[in-house]
């Protein structure tokens, strides 16, 4: 589904998965694109902060660092150490070692203050990148796939708004469809399957 617009296919189509890191596929003219030597589409090193993160691919300030669910919950344990009285010290049982990337979700979703700080940082980040992939393909779709995109309108409407808001000529047109993959966290369960029946390997 997250391939049609409009009841139609899309024939510039990205999707992005944000999870330990950030993946990225890219449809071009109805076809994969993966540059002339197979390894196209790491959307997750695009460089959004020049000198800040370090990132594991050596560079830093990818937007990797800061749009993975690695990097939420590195952000959410350093928002509670800071602030001892957030509800997040409970949600995980006093045990920072349990911090997930629901923790300051469930906590900003209860009122917290600090959580909702998080997110925010959190999804302006994932926003910032969307929105610089929008300026370079304008896409007609962009899929949000991962563990995180289980959030939904609460992930999808404020990165919606930002790219509205920033996106090159977002202010006087419509930005691409921003959608949640319809396959989740599954993606690349099936996409693996596929790929092995199509070589014949299942």
């Amino acid at each position: 589904a997250e391939y049609c617009q409009y009841g139609k296919p899309a024939q510039c189509f990205i999707a992005i998965t944000l999870g330990t890191g950030v993946g990225g596929g890219i449809i071009l003219d109805g076809k994969i694109y993966s540059g002339h030597n197979g390894i196209a589409a790491e959307l997750g090193h695009i460089v959004i902060n020049e000198n800040s993160e370090n990132c594991g691919c050596g560079r830093k300030g990818c937007w990797e660092s800061y749009a993975s669910v690695s990097a939420l919950i590195r952000q959410t344990k350093a928002a509670m150490k800071e602030d001892k009285n957030t509800i997040m010290h409970s949600l995980v049982s006093g045990n920072i070692d349990l911090v997930s990337g629901k923790t300051a979700f469930d906590a900003a979703k209860s009122g917290d203050k600090t959580a909702a700080m998080v997110v925010e940082n959190y999804i302006n980040h994932i926003s910032v990148g969307i929105c610089n992939i929008i300026n370079i393909f304008q896409p007609e779709v962009i899929a949000i796939g991962g563990a995180i995109s289980k959030e939904g309108d609460y992930l999808l409407n404020p990165i919606k708004e930002y790219c509205q808001r920033e996106s090159y000529g977002g202010a006087f047109a419509d930005i691409p469809e921003i959608t949640i993959a319809s396959l989740g966290n599954d993606a690349g369960i099936i996409g693996a399957a596929m790929l092995g029946k199509s070589n014949g390997v299942v």
